[in-house]
Protein backbone atom coordinates (compact mmCIF):
# COMPACT_ATOMS: atom_id res chain seq x y z
CA UNK A 1 0.00 0.00 0.00
CA UNK A 2 1.42 3.34 -1.30
CA UNK A 3 1.66 5.55 1.88
CA UNK A 4 1.46 9.58 1.66
CA UNK A 5 4.74 10.96 2.73
CA UNK A 6 4.36 12.74 5.78
CA UNK A 7 6.68 16.47 6.64
CA UNK A 8 8.87 15.78 9.73
CA UNK A 9 6.79 17.77 11.64
CA UNK A 10 9.67 20.37 13.50
CA UNK A 11 7.57 22.76 14.19
CA UNK A 12 4.88 21.13 16.37
CA UNK A 13 8.24 19.81 18.47
CA UNK A 14 9.25 23.59 18.75
CA UNK A 15 5.84 24.22 19.61
CA UNK A 16 5.89 21.14 22.13
CA UNK A 17 9.08 22.29 23.51
CA UNK A 18 9.05 25.47 23.53
CA UNK A 19 6.25 27.14 25.37
CA UNK A 20 6.49 28.48 28.36
CA UNK A 21 3.84 28.28 31.13
CA UNK A 22 1.56 31.52 31.64
CA UNK A 23 -1.24 31.03 29.04
CA UNK A 24 -1.98 32.68 26.50
CA UNK A 25 -1.30 36.57 25.91
CA UNK A 26 -2.83 39.30 23.99
CA UNK A 27 -0.51 41.23 21.70
CA UNK A 28 -1.75 44.34 21.23
CA UNK A 29 1.06 45.22 18.18
CA UNK A 30 -0.57 42.16 16.04
CA UNK A 31 3.22 41.51 15.69
CA UNK A 32 4.23 37.75 14.42
CA UNK A 33 7.02 36.46 17.17
CA UNK A 34 9.27 33.44 16.51
CA UNK A 35 8.46 30.45 18.55
CA UNK A 36 11.04 30.23 21.49
CA UNK A 37 13.60 28.32 20.88
CA UNK A 38 15.15 27.20 24.51
CA UNK A 39 14.21 23.41 25.39
CA UNK A 40 15.10 20.49 26.54
CA UNK A 41 14.43 18.09 23.83
CA UNK A 42 13.92 15.14 25.65
CA UNK A 43 10.74 16.43 27.59
CA UNK A 44 7.37 14.97 25.25
CA UNK A 45 5.36 18.25 26.64
CA UNK A 46 6.28 21.93 27.54
CA UNK A 47 6.09 22.59 31.71
CA UNK A 48 3.04 24.26 32.75
CA UNK A 49 0.79 23.79 29.67
CA UNK A 50 0.69 19.83 28.38
CA UNK A 51 2.25 18.43 31.43
CA UNK A 52 -1.63 18.24 32.70
CA UNK A 53 -3.81 15.89 30.55
CA UNK A 54 -7.25 17.83 28.65
CA UNK A 55 -10.43 16.36 27.80
CA UNK A 56 -11.09 19.10 24.78
CA UNK A 57 -15.28 19.87 23.70
CA UNK A 58 -15.39 20.64 19.92
CA UNK A 59 -18.91 21.44 18.50
CA UNK A 60 -19.23 21.03 14.82
CA UNK A 61 -22.52 21.16 12.67
CA UNK A 62 -24.26 18.34 10.13
CA UNK A 63 -25.03 14.83 10.67
CA UNK A 64 -22.51 12.79 12.35
CA UNK A 65 -21.53 9.52 9.86
CA UNK A 66 -21.72 6.07 11.20
CA UNK A 67 -18.22 5.61 11.95
CA UNK A 68 -17.23 8.93 13.28
CA UNK A 69 -16.45 7.89 16.40
CA UNK A 70 -14.08 5.12 14.99
CA UNK A 71 -12.39 7.93 13.13
CA UNK A 72 -12.02 9.55 15.98
CA UNK A 73 -10.75 7.35 18.79
CA UNK A 74 -7.66 7.05 16.14
CA UNK A 75 -7.65 10.91 16.43
CA UNK A 76 -7.69 10.59 20.30
CA UNK A 77 -4.32 8.36 20.05
CA UNK A 78 -2.64 10.88 17.92
CA UNK A 79 -3.59 14.00 20.59
CA UNK A 80 -2.52 12.46 23.44
CA UNK A 81 0.65 11.52 22.25
CA UNK A 82 1.14 14.97 20.50
CA UNK A 83 -0.16 17.70 23.14
CA UNK A 84 -1.30 15.14 25.86
CA UNK A 85 -5.54 15.62 25.10
CA UNK A 86 -8.41 14.19 23.81
CA UNK A 87 -11.30 15.88 22.11
CA UNK A 88 -14.94 15.00 22.29
CA UNK A 89 -17.10 16.13 19.78
CA UNK A 90 -20.72 17.36 19.55
CA UNK A 91 -22.77 17.56 16.57
CA UNK A 92 -25.54 20.69 15.81
CA UNK A 93 -27.49 18.89 13.10
CA UNK A 94 -29.24 21.17 9.80
CA UNK A 95 -32.30 20.10 11.48
CA UNK A 96 -32.10 22.58 14.24
CA UNK A 97 -28.79 24.42 14.38
CA UNK A 98 -29.56 28.01 13.72
CA UNK A 99 -32.07 27.78 16.66
CA UNK A 100 -29.04 25.49 18.95
CA UNK A 101 -26.03 27.37 18.02
CA UNK A 102 -26.37 30.46 19.88
CA UNK A 103 -28.05 28.69 22.96
CA UNK A 104 -24.58 27.25 23.44
CA UNK A 105 -23.13 30.89 24.34
CA UNK A 106 -26.02 32.47 26.13
CA UNK A 107 -26.76 29.23 28.55
CA UNK A 108 -22.97 29.20 29.21
CA UNK A 109 -22.79 25.53 28.02
CA UNK A 110 -18.80 24.46 28.55
CA UNK A 111 -16.82 23.73 25.10
CA UNK A 112 -13.63 25.36 23.70
CA UNK A 113 -13.72 25.01 20.30
CA UNK A 114 -17.05 25.79 17.47
CA UNK A 115 -17.40 25.78 13.47
CA UNK A 116 -18.02 29.07 12.68
CA UNK A 117 -18.17 31.39 9.59
CA UNK A 118 -19.44 34.04 7.27
CA UNK A 119 -22.67 32.13 7.22
CA UNK A 120 -22.85 30.51 10.48
CA UNK A 121 -23.08 32.96 13.09
CA UNK A 122 -19.51 34.46 13.05
CA UNK A 123 -20.13 38.14 13.09
CA UNK A 124 -23.07 37.91 15.64
CA UNK A 125 -21.25 35.84 18.21
CA UNK A 126 -17.89 37.90 17.93
CA UNK A 127 -20.02 40.89 18.27
CA UNK A 128 -21.14 39.80 21.52
CA UNK A 129 -18.02 38.03 23.14
CA UNK A 130 -19.07 34.89 22.36
CA UNK A 131 -15.57 33.81 21.20
CA UNK A 132 -12.25 34.38 22.69
CA UNK A 133 -10.20 37.12 20.10
CA UNK A 134 -6.89 36.04 18.62
CA UNK A 135 -3.49 37.46 18.15
CA UNK A 136 -0.77 37.23 15.62
CA UNK A 137 1.24 36.51 19.21
CA UNK A 138 -1.07 33.86 20.09
CA UNK A 139 -0.87 32.31 16.83
CA UNK A 140 2.73 32.41 15.93
CA UNK A 141 3.23 31.14 19.86
CA UNK A 142 0.52 28.00 19.95
CA UNK A 143 0.10 27.71 16.05
CA UNK A 144 3.58 27.78 14.49
CA UNK A 145 2.55 25.88 11.48
CA UNK A 146 -0.38 28.21 10.79
CA UNK A 147 1.57 31.18 11.49
CA UNK A 148 3.69 30.40 8.85
CA UNK A 149 0.95 29.14 6.19
CA UNK A 150 -1.56 30.92 6.57
CA UNK A 151 -3.04 32.96 3.80
CA UNK A 152 -2.38 37.18 5.19
CA UNK A 153 -5.76 38.14 3.42
CA UNK A 154 -7.31 35.31 5.61
CA UNK A 155 -6.55 37.32 8.82
CA UNK A 156 -7.83 40.73 7.18
CA UNK A 157 -11.10 38.88 6.14
CA UNK A 158 -11.85 37.64 9.79
CA UNK A 159 -11.75 41.12 11.73
CA UNK A 160 -14.81 42.04 13.31
CA UNK A 161 -14.31 45.98 14.30
CA UNK A 162 -10.66 45.53 13.80
CA UNK A 163 -9.72 42.17 15.39
CA UNK A 164 -9.34 38.61 14.94
CA UNK A 165 -12.31 36.10 16.63
CA UNK A 166 -12.18 32.64 14.26
CA UNK A 167 -9.12 30.85 12.80
CA UNK A 168 -10.36 31.03 9.07
CA UNK A 169 -9.95 27.88 6.65
CA UNK A 170 -6.59 27.78 4.90
CA UNK A 171 -8.51 27.27 1.65
CA UNK A 172 -9.50 28.97 -1.79
CA UNK A 173 -12.99 27.83 -2.65
CA UNK A 174 -15.84 28.10 -5.10
CA UNK A 175 -18.82 26.00 -4.39
CA UNK A 176 -21.80 26.30 -6.95
CA UNK A 177 -24.73 24.05 -6.79
CA UNK A 178 -25.21 20.34 -8.01
CA UNK A 179 -27.89 18.11 -8.37
CA UNK A 180 -27.50 14.27 -8.10
CA UNK A 181 -30.34 12.12 -9.28
CA UNK A 182 -30.81 8.52 -10.01
CA UNK A 183 -29.82 7.73 -13.40
CA UNK A 184 -31.52 4.72 -13.34
CA UNK A 185 -35.31 6.23 -12.73
CA UNK A 186 -34.44 8.60 -15.84
CA UNK A 187 -34.00 5.94 -17.87
CA UNK A 188 -36.89 4.30 -16.99
CA UNK A 189 -38.77 7.42 -17.62
CA UNK A 190 -36.97 7.69 -20.62
CA UNK A 191 -35.78 10.87 -19.12
CA UNK A 192 -32.51 12.09 -19.73
CA UNK A 193 -30.28 15.08 -18.26
CA UNK A 194 -30.60 17.90 -21.01
CA UNK A 195 -34.62 16.84 -20.33
CA UNK A 196 -34.44 18.03 -17.03
CA UNK A 197 -31.77 20.62 -16.58
CA UNK A 198 -32.24 23.25 -19.45
CA UNK A 199 -33.92 25.52 -16.44
CA UNK A 200 -34.95 25.36 -13.18
CA UNK A 201 -38.61 24.03 -13.97
CA UNK A 202 -37.63 21.09 -16.07
CA UNK A 203 -37.58 19.19 -13.15
CA UNK A 204 -40.83 19.38 -12.92
CA UNK A 205 -40.78 16.80 -16.03
CA UNK A 206 -38.74 14.36 -13.05
CA UNK A 207 -40.78 14.73 -10.46
CA UNK A 208 -44.15 14.17 -12.58
CA UNK A 209 -42.41 10.87 -13.82
CA UNK A 210 -41.89 9.88 -10.17
CA UNK A 211 -45.74 10.73 -9.09
CA UNK A 212 -47.10 8.04 -11.72
CA UNK A 213 -44.67 5.47 -12.07
CA UNK A 214 -43.52 5.15 -8.19
CA UNK A 215 -46.22 6.02 -6.08
CA UNK A 216 -44.86 5.14 -2.56
CA UNK A 217 -41.99 7.67 -3.38
CA UNK A 218 -42.41 11.28 -3.03
CA UNK A 219 -39.84 13.15 -4.76
CA UNK A 220 -39.45 16.00 -2.32
CA UNK A 221 -39.03 14.67 1.03
CA UNK A 222 -38.01 18.24 2.49
CA UNK A 223 -36.50 17.77 5.82
CA UNK A 224 -35.10 20.22 8.28
CA UNK A 225 -31.87 20.08 5.97
CA UNK A 226 -33.87 22.27 3.28
CA UNK A 227 -35.00 24.62 5.98
CA UNK A 228 -32.86 27.74 4.74
CA UNK A 229 -35.85 30.37 4.25
CA UNK A 230 -35.93 29.74 1.11
CA UNK A 231 -39.09 28.03 -0.95
CA UNK A 232 -38.59 24.42 -2.28
CA UNK A 233 -38.36 25.72 -5.61
CA UNK A 234 -36.10 28.98 -6.04
CA UNK A 235 -36.08 30.09 -9.52
CA UNK A 236 -32.13 30.99 -10.06
CA UNK A 237 -32.68 32.64 -13.29
CA UNK A 238 -34.05 34.99 -11.62
CA UNK A 239 -31.16 34.93 -8.79
CA UNK A 240 -28.48 35.56 -11.82
CA UNK A 241 -25.70 37.62 -10.09
CA UNK A 242 -27.07 37.82 -6.61
CA UNK A 243 -24.65 37.31 -3.51
CA UNK A 244 -25.82 37.08 0.14
CA UNK A 245 -24.65 38.57 2.42
CA UNK A 246 -24.21 35.94 5.69
CA UNK A 247 -25.27 37.49 9.69
CA UNK A 248 -29.19 37.66 9.23
CA UNK A 249 -29.88 34.15 9.85
CA UNK A 250 -32.58 32.97 8.16
CA UNK A 251 -33.63 36.51 6.60
CA UNK A 252 -31.49 36.36 3.58
CA UNK A 253 -29.77 39.54 2.92
CA UNK A 254 -28.54 39.78 -0.79
CA UNK A 255 -27.03 41.87 -3.41
CA UNK A 256 -26.40 42.33 -6.89
CA UNK A 257 -22.53 41.08 -7.76
CA UNK A 258 -21.38 43.10 -10.92
CA UNK A 259 -22.53 46.64 -9.24
CA UNK A 260 -19.59 48.62 -8.20
CA UNK A 261 -21.81 49.46 -5.44
CA UNK A 262 -24.01 47.34 -4.34
CA UNK A 263 -27.42 47.86 -2.72
CA UNK A 264 -28.75 45.61 -0.04
CA UNK A 265 -32.20 43.83 -0.29
CA UNK A 266 -33.87 41.08 1.12
CA UNK A 267 -34.79 37.90 -1.50
CA UNK A 268 -38.58 38.07 0.65
CA UNK A 269 -38.80 41.18 -1.07
CA UNK A 270 -38.28 39.90 -4.25
CA UNK A 271 -40.81 38.57 -7.33
CA UNK A 272 -38.60 35.78 -6.82
CA UNK A 273 -40.27 35.00 -3.61
CA UNK A 274 -43.50 35.10 -4.58
CA UNK A 275 -42.34 32.79 -7.49
CA UNK A 276 -40.90 30.33 -5.51
CA UNK A 277 -43.99 30.29 -3.07
CA UNK A 278 -46.24 29.82 -5.93
CA UNK A 279 -44.41 26.90 -7.55
CA UNK A 280 -43.76 25.07 -4.04
CA UNK A 281 -47.61 25.75 -3.49
CA UNK A 282 -47.99 23.75 -7.05
CA UNK A 283 -45.72 21.20 -6.08
CA UNK A 284 -47.11 20.24 -2.86
CA UNK A 285 -50.67 20.09 -4.64
CA UNK A 286 -48.98 17.60 -7.02
CA UNK A 287 -47.66 15.31 -4.85
CA UNK A 288 -44.13 16.30 -5.60
CA UNK A 289 -43.54 17.76 -1.92
CA UNK A 290 -44.05 15.58 1.45
CA UNK A 291 -46.70 16.85 3.63
CA UNK A 292 -44.78 15.71 6.19
CA UNK A 293 -41.71 17.83 4.66
CA UNK A 294 -41.58 20.46 7.10
CA UNK A 295 -41.19 18.12 10.43
CA UNK A 296 -38.72 15.49 8.77
CA UNK A 297 -35.71 15.55 10.72
CA UNK A 298 -33.75 14.02 8.09
CA UNK A 299 -31.10 14.93 5.78
CA UNK A 300 -32.01 14.73 2.03
CA UNK A 301 -27.65 13.19 1.57
CA UNK A 302 -29.65 10.20 4.13
CA UNK A 303 -33.26 10.28 2.37
CA UNK A 304 -31.76 9.63 -0.73
CA UNK A 305 -29.44 6.95 0.38
CA UNK A 306 -32.15 5.10 1.94
CA UNK A 307 -34.23 5.55 -1.23
CA UNK A 308 -36.87 8.21 0.43
CA UNK A 309 -36.11 10.50 -1.93
CA UNK A 310 -35.14 10.67 -5.94
CA UNK A 311 -32.46 13.52 -5.58
CA UNK A 312 -29.92 15.39 -3.61
CA UNK A 313 -28.42 18.35 -4.24
CA UNK A 314 -25.18 20.51 -2.46
CA UNK A 315 -21.80 22.03 -3.94
CA UNK A 316 -19.42 20.34 -5.94
CA UNK A 317 -17.12 18.81 -3.46
CA UNK A 318 -19.59 17.44 -0.86
CA UNK A 319 -21.80 16.05 -3.89
CA UNK A 320 -19.01 14.36 -5.17
CA UNK A 321 -18.03 12.72 -2.04
CA UNK A 322 -21.99 11.82 -1.86
CA UNK A 323 -21.30 10.17 -5.22
CA UNK A 324 -18.73 8.37 -4.00
CA UNK A 325 -20.74 6.50 -1.51
CA UNK A 326 -23.81 6.14 -3.36
CA UNK A 327 -22.16 4.73 -6.01
CA UNK A 328 -20.44 2.28 -4.05
CA UNK A 329 -23.38 0.80 -2.00
CA UNK A 330 -25.97 1.38 -4.86
CA UNK A 331 -23.99 1.02 -8.53
CA UNK A 332 -27.81 0.02 -10.28
CA UNK A 333 -28.72 3.45 -9.76
CA UNK A 334 -26.50 4.92 -11.95
CA UNK A 335 -26.18 8.25 -9.97
CA UNK A 336 -25.81 11.08 -12.68
CA UNK A 337 -24.80 14.75 -11.46
CA UNK A 338 -25.62 18.48 -13.33
CA UNK A 339 -25.18 22.29 -12.62
CA UNK A 340 -27.74 23.40 -10.93
CA UNK A 341 -26.95 26.57 -10.88
CA UNK A 342 -28.89 27.72 -14.35
CA UNK A 343 -26.31 30.46 -15.62
CA UNK A 344 -26.24 31.91 -12.08
CA UNK A 345 -22.22 32.71 -11.47
CA UNK A 346 -20.36 31.07 -8.24
CA UNK A 347 -18.90 33.14 -5.83
CA UNK A 348 -14.94 33.15 -5.28
CA UNK A 349 -15.75 33.03 -1.43
CA UNK A 350 -13.73 34.22 1.48
CA UNK A 351 -11.57 32.35 3.45
CA UNK A 352 -14.19 32.92 6.64
CA UNK A 353 -16.83 30.78 4.34
CA UNK A 354 -15.64 28.15 7.10
CA UNK A 355 -13.66 28.47 10.01
CA UNK A 356 -12.97 27.64 14.04
CA UNK A 357 -13.28 29.57 16.98
CA UNK A 358 -12.01 29.14 20.52
CA UNK A 359 -15.07 30.09 22.95
CA UNK A 360 -14.06 32.99 25.34
CA UNK A 361 -15.04 31.14 28.17
CA UNK A 362 -13.01 27.97 27.27
CA UNK A 363 -11.07 26.77 30.18
CA UNK A 364 -8.02 25.34 27.41
CA UNK A 365 -7.41 27.86 25.23
CA UNK A 366 -3.98 27.24 24.63
CA UNK A 367 -4.22 23.31 23.93
CA UNK A 368 -7.50 24.21 21.89
CA UNK A 369 -5.16 26.56 19.36
CA UNK A 370 -2.59 23.47 19.91
CA UNK A 371 -5.05 21.15 18.60
CA UNK A 372 -6.37 23.55 15.53
CA UNK A 373 -2.66 24.05 14.40
CA UNK A 374 -2.48 20.03 13.93
CA UNK A 375 -5.76 19.33 12.38
CA UNK A 376 -5.48 22.02 9.51
CA UNK A 377 -1.34 21.53 9.13
CA UNK A 378 -0.86 17.96 9.80
CA UNK A 379 -1.42 15.46 7.37
CA UNK A 380 -1.99 12.52 10.22
CA UNK A 381 -4.80 14.78 11.09
CA UNK A 382 -5.74 16.16 7.99
CA UNK A 383 -6.25 12.53 5.95
CA UNK A 384 -8.19 10.86 9.66
CA UNK A 385 -10.65 14.03 9.40
CA UNK A 386 -11.55 14.25 6.54
CA UNK A 387 -10.73 10.92 4.34
CA UNK A 388 -11.43 8.64 7.64
CA UNK A 389 -9.02 5.69 8.38
CA UNK A 390 -6.69 4.59 5.66
CA UNK A 391 -6.98 0.98 4.56
CA UNK A 392 -10.60 0.91 6.16
CA UNK A 393 -12.37 3.91 4.40
CA UNK A 394 -9.21 4.49 1.53
CA UNK A 395 -6.31 4.18 0.58
CA UNK A 396 -4.01 6.43 -1.08
CA UNK A 397 -2.82 6.15 -4.67
CA UNK A 398 0.41 4.91 -5.73
CA UNK A 399 1.45 8.23 -7.18
CA UNK A 400 -0.07 9.70 -3.74
CA UNK A 401 -1.93 12.80 -5.21
CA UNK A 402 -5.38 10.91 -4.90
CA UNK A 403 -7.66 9.59 -2.14
CA UNK A 404 -9.38 5.72 -3.35
CA UNK A 405 -12.20 5.25 -1.56
CA UNK A 406 -13.00 1.46 0.17
CA UNK A 407 -16.30 -0.32 0.40
CA UNK A 408 -16.38 1.16 4.09
CA UNK A 409 -16.34 4.70 3.07
CA UNK A 410 -19.63 4.86 2.75
CA UNK A 411 -19.72 4.54 7.03
CA UNK A 412 -17.08 8.21 6.59
CA UNK A 413 -17.39 9.41 3.06
CA UNK A 414 -14.79 12.15 2.45
CA UNK A 415 -15.80 15.37 4.08
CA UNK A 416 -18.80 13.88 5.98
CA UNK A 417 -17.77 14.68 9.38
CA UNK A 418 -17.31 18.17 9.33
CA UNK A 419 -13.93 18.92 9.09
CA UNK A 420 -14.25 21.94 6.70
CA UNK A 421 -13.54 24.84 9.50
CA UNK A 422 -9.43 23.14 8.98
CA UNK A 423 -9.60 22.84 5.53
CA UNK A 424 -6.12 23.50 3.83
CA UNK A 425 -5.89 23.57 0.13
CA UNK A 426 -2.10 22.78 1.08
CA UNK A 427 -3.57 19.05 2.06
CA UNK A 428 -6.28 18.31 0.14
CA UNK A 429 -6.10 15.61 -2.35
CA UNK A 430 -8.35 14.49 -5.09
CA UNK A 431 -10.61 11.66 -4.73
CA UNK A 432 -10.97 8.30 -6.95
CA UNK A 433 -14.23 7.88 -8.42
CA UNK A 434 -15.94 10.71 -7.94
CA UNK A 435 -17.72 12.17 -10.65
CA UNK A 436 -17.12 11.04 -13.74
CA UNK A 437 -17.17 14.73 -15.62
CA UNK A 438 -15.93 16.55 -12.93
CA UNK A 439 -13.33 18.25 -14.11
CA UNK A 440 -16.01 19.58 -16.77
CA UNK A 441 -18.38 20.59 -13.88
CA UNK A 442 -15.48 22.36 -12.22
CA UNK A 443 -14.07 24.11 -15.29
CA UNK A 444 -17.27 25.78 -16.19
CA UNK A 445 -17.72 26.97 -12.25
CA UNK A 446 -14.65 28.42 -12.46
CA UNK A 447 -15.06 29.73 -15.66
CA UNK A 448 -17.94 31.84 -14.83
CA UNK A 449 -16.99 32.54 -11.12
CA UNK A 450 -17.12 36.12 -9.95
CA UNK A 451 -14.88 37.99 -7.32
CA UNK A 452 -18.26 40.03 -5.86
CA UNK A 453 -17.29 43.76 -4.09
CA UNK A 454 -18.66 42.47 -1.04
CA UNK A 455 -17.35 39.05 -0.77
CA UNK A 456 -15.30 39.73 2.34
CA UNK A 457 -17.96 41.77 4.03
CA UNK A 458 -18.51 40.67 7.97
CA UNK A 459 -22.28 42.09 9.08
CA UNK A 460 -22.22 43.58 12.91
CA UNK A 461 -25.55 42.64 13.82
CA UNK A 462 -24.97 44.12 17.47
CA UNK A 463 -26.97 47.65 16.36
CA UNK A 464 -29.82 45.25 15.35
CA UNK A 465 -29.57 42.04 17.48
CA UNK A 466 -33.18 42.61 18.76
CA UNK A 467 -34.68 42.99 15.71
CA UNK A 468 -33.24 39.89 14.07
CA UNK A 469 -34.20 37.98 16.77
CA UNK A 470 -38.04 38.84 16.27
CA UNK A 471 -37.33 38.46 12.51
CA UNK A 472 -36.11 35.10 12.83
CA UNK A 473 -39.36 33.94 14.96
CA UNK A 474 -42.19 35.73 12.30
CA UNK A 475 -39.82 33.37 10.20
CA UNK A 476 -40.00 30.37 11.81
CA UNK A 477 -43.90 30.81 12.56
CA UNK A 478 -45.27 32.60 9.07
CA UNK A 479 -42.59 31.86 6.25
CA UNK A 480 -41.25 27.97 7.26
CA UNK A 481 -44.80 26.58 6.33
CA UNK A 482 -45.22 28.28 2.51
CA UNK A 483 -41.15 27.35 1.84
CA UNK A 484 -43.09 23.71 1.89
CA UNK A 485 -45.97 24.82 -0.20
CA UNK A 486 -48.07 25.37 2.71
CA UNK A 487 -51.01 28.60 2.02
CA UNK A 488 -53.65 29.46 3.82
CA UNK A 489 -55.09 32.13 1.61
CA UNK A 490 -52.72 32.49 -1.63
CA UNK A 491 -49.74 33.02 -2.33
CA UNK A 492 -49.85 36.89 -3.20
CA UNK A 493 -51.62 36.99 0.30
CA UNK A 494 -49.50 34.99 2.53
CA UNK A 495 -46.49 36.93 1.24
CA UNK A 496 -48.01 40.32 1.83
CA UNK A 497 -48.81 39.34 5.32
CA UNK A 498 -45.79 37.77 5.69
CA UNK A 499 -44.07 41.44 4.62
CA UNK A 500 -46.23 43.15 7.08
CA UNK A 501 -45.17 40.83 9.56
CA UNK A 502 -41.56 41.23 8.74
CA UNK A 503 -41.65 45.20 8.76
CA UNK A 504 -43.33 45.23 12.23
CA UNK A 505 -40.43 42.95 13.87
CA UNK A 506 -38.05 45.63 12.40
CA UNK A 507 -36.98 44.43 8.78
CA UNK A 508 -36.59 48.19 7.10
CA UNK A 509 -34.04 49.27 9.97
CA UNK A 510 -32.07 45.61 9.39
CA UNK A 511 -31.76 46.32 5.71
CA UNK A 512 -30.78 50.01 6.39
CA UNK A 513 -28.17 48.82 8.81
CA UNK A 514 -26.98 46.47 5.86
CA UNK A 515 -26.86 49.36 3.58
CA UNK A 516 -25.05 51.13 6.01
CA UNK A 517 -22.13 48.98 6.62
CA UNK A 518 -21.87 48.11 3.04
CA UNK A 519 -21.30 51.71 2.27
CA UNK A 520 -18.55 52.28 5.11
CA UNK A 521 -17.15 49.40 3.94
CA UNK A 522 -16.78 50.01 0.20
CA UNK A 523 -15.88 53.55 1.58
CA UNK A 524 -12.71 52.18 3.54
CA UNK A 525 -11.82 49.50 0.58
CA UNK A 526 -11.75 52.03 -2.01
CA UNK A 527 -9.14 54.28 -0.80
Amino acid sequence: MHKRIYPKLLSILALALGIVAGGCSHDSSGGNNAVPSEANSSQPFPTGITDKPVALKMVLLGDKPKDFDLVYSEVNKLLKRDINAIVNVTFLSWADWQQKYPLLFAAGEEFDLIYTSNWAMYNAQASRGGFLELTKEMIAKFMPQTAETMYGEAWEQAKVDGKVYMLPMNAKEVQGTFTMIRGDMLEKYGLSIPDISSSSRDIEKFYEAVVQNDSDLVPYQGGGVSWWGMPMYVPMEDKKNWFEIGGAGNYHIYYDGTLVHPKAFAFIDTDAFLKGVTVSNQWLDKGYISRSAMVNKSSDSDDFLHGKASFTGGNLETINAKYISITQLHPEWKSVVFDSSFGNPSELKPYTQNGMGINRSSKNPERAMMFLDLLRNDPRYYDLTHYGIEGKHYRISEDGQRIVPLPDSANYPPDSGSPWGWNNDKLSLRIEGGIPNYDELQDNMIKNALTTPLSSLIFNDSKVKNELAAITNVMEQYAKPMMYGVIKQSPADDVRYLREKLKEAGSEKVLAEFQRQIDDYLSRNSK
